[in-house]
């Protein structure tokens, strides 16, 4: 087969991808905090089977609580989240909860932009059900893996465009009055786009002030995708004033058990402390929110005694 050598690595990639998605499924002890387990919940309802996300929230956890939305690798057109998870065991320290989202897979019936609705509907999902899994709707995250960064990325810096797909798609229509933005995020093996070249998807493109911070890693003998692009996309987060960093790790573009387990304590660290600095509603806030509806309130009454003289 000829490609060019700017595909290569992608190719290798949704490859190496299959791997992952060999991985065992889901454990119900996965993690080292006990968790309650809410498996296969659909975030589109009547959407496809792949619609749908594993939630792990803290055992008798003191809510609500913030969380961070895991997005699996596969070149776009493998994996799942079941596997992913199986991968970061280290990730489960009971600070926050977590919901492993699954999406539709890239082919030619489902193209990449159903995958970054898909993401969308699932942050929308999560901050309209907050009450339900004890999540606080305010503190969001998103991390993501290899071609799984790339969308959770793709998501973190687009929260003002609605979607990117039809506007019939079962993704695109629900929980629509809840916001897509998110507070932090985490990108590990961040590749500049997808297999397309599409300028559509193309995360450079989309930087600009007010973003979400991105905490970065990346191995500089990553054979997949170059670290260059992660260096020149930190640089330009900092130009734009983002909060950005890069940790460039050891290994290969996979990481291995090791450096999972070595970063893993770095990454909840960084979530806790970016949720750690939203400051909570205050007082004066939340009577600024309800004090139209007492007002609306007292009006109707004012009404109800006009109409009963």
């Amino acid at each position: 087969m000829n490609m060019s050598r700017h595909h290569r690595p992608f190719v290798i990639l949704a490859c190496l991808g299959l791997m992952l998605s060999e991985v065992p499924a889901r454990a119900q002890t996965l993690f080292p905090t006990p968790y309650t387990f809410h498996n296969d919940v659909a975030y589109v309802s009547g959407g496809a089977s792949r619609q749908v996300m594993d939630i792990y929230t803290p055992t008798g956890a003191a809510g609500p609580l913030p969380v961070v939305l895991f997005v699996h690798g596969g070149g776009w057109n493998s994996g799942s989240a079941e596997s992913y998870m199986n991968l970061w065991p280290g990730l489960g320290q009971g600070s926050f909860a977590i919901a492993a989202v699954n999406y539709r897979l890239n082919t030619p019936s489902e193209p990449l932009v159903t995958q970054v609705d898909d993401i969308k509907a699932a942050i929308r999902f999560i901050k309209a059900n907050a009450a339900t899994f004890n999540i606080d709707a305010g503190k969001v995250g998103l991390f993501g893996q290899s071609a799984g960064a790339h969308l959770s990325g793709l998501a973190a810096l687009t929260s003002d465009i609605a979607r990117f797909g039809s506007a019939a798609d079962p993704a695109n229509t629900q929980n629509l009055g809840q916001s897509t933005r998110v507070q932090a995020v985490v990108s590990w093996a961040l590749p500049p786009a997808s297999l397309s070249g599409n300028p559509t998807f193309v995360l450079g493109n989309y930087i600009g002030a007010g973003d979400p911070a991105f905490r970065m890693f990346h191995s500089p003998t990553d054979e997949v995708v170059n670290i260059s692009f992660a260096r020149s996309f930190l640089n330009s987060m900092v130009t734009a004033g983002v909060g950005a960093h890069l940790t460039e790790v050891t290994g290969s573009h996979f990481p291995s058990d090791s450096t999972r387990l070595a970063n893993a304590p770095v990454i909840v660290s960084y979530f806790d402390t970016q949720f750690a600095a939203i400051p909570e509603p205050s007082h004066s806030a939340l009577l600024a929110a309800t004090l139209p509806l007492l007002c609306l309130c007292r009006r109707d009454r004012k009404r109800d005694r006009t109409s009963a003289a």
